[in-house]
């Protein structure tokens, strides 16, 4: 599972990050959200879905493991 985030939609509320700071950081400058850790690992999986659904902004989502979003 990888969890990707949408930059555009971030507000900085930091809900991810208090949920599973394993996975999700704060950029210091812009106050968006940082992915730690793109490939989640299976014992994690159940907090990043936790957080993905408790973004207030819909910034996040989950996919499916494998190549990266545009790669050819």
């Amino acid at each position: 599972m990888r969890v990707i985030a949408n930059h555009a939609l971030c507000q900085g509320h930091a809900r991810c990050e208090d949920l599973c700071p394993e996975v999700f950081a704060t950029d210091a400058v812009e106050g968006k959200v940082v992915i730690v850790q793109e490939e989640v690992p299976a014992a994690l999986e159940d907090k990043v879905r936790l957080a993905v659904r408790n973004c207030p902004e819909g910034a996040l989502r989950v996919a499916k493991s494998g190549p990266a979003e545009g790669a050819a």
